[in-house]
């Protein structure tokens, strides 16, 4: 086990890049960051905190995705219907997940600044307890990635969208 080993099980993460990155000059994954991709270091922050199965949905510009993603090692989850918003693709990526993953950490490829040191951090603080959703906090706020465990698997998959993922987790 690694260094930042916790003892909630298989977990793995979701990386969201369905999106057309339509607020940006460029397409956001590959745009470069720090000698390498967004998604590069995205993939490398989960793996520096020791998550090792890393699934990426893709939709917009998968093609143009994929030698990268399997240059880096990582699961796709191609999102056909991405155009239905981010839910879809949260959707298609707990779909992806293999059976005895009992939890994942779900991040959008936008934010390759979430450190390892946050994401261990926060797989040792949900190792103490069995509460279904748990966030990492900055002064007070929540932030990304929340960890969730398999118990809202279900909900997810069947969730009809209406107020995403967001609106679901408020319920738990």
């Amino acid at each position: 086990m690694s260094p930042l080993a916790h003892s909630l099980g298989a977990v793995a993460a979701i990386v969201l890049a369905a999106g057309k990155s339509s607020r940006m000059r460029g397409f956001k994954p590959m745009a470069p960051f720090g000698g390498e991709t967004v998604v590069a270091r995205v993939v490398a922050n989960l793996r520096g905190a020791g998550v090792e199965r890393i699934h990426v949905v893709t939709g917009f510009n998968a093609e143009a995705l994929a030698p990268e993603l399997h240059r880096l090692g990582v699961t796709i989850a191609h999102n056909s219907g991405f155009e239905r918003g981010m839910m879809s693709s949260v959707q298609t990526g707990v779909a992806s997940l293999p059976q005895d993953a009992e939890a994942f950490l779900l991040l959008p490829v936008d934010m390759p600044l979430v450190r390892p040191q946050t994401i261990a951090r926060l797989l040792g603080a949900a190792s103490a307890d069995g509460a279904a959703i748990h966030y990492p906090t900055f002064r007070g706020e929540r932030g990304h990635p929340p960890l969730i465990r398999r118990a809202l698997f279900q909900d997810i998959l069947e969730w009809n969208g209406e107020g995403g993922l967001l609106a679901l987790l408020k319920g738990h």
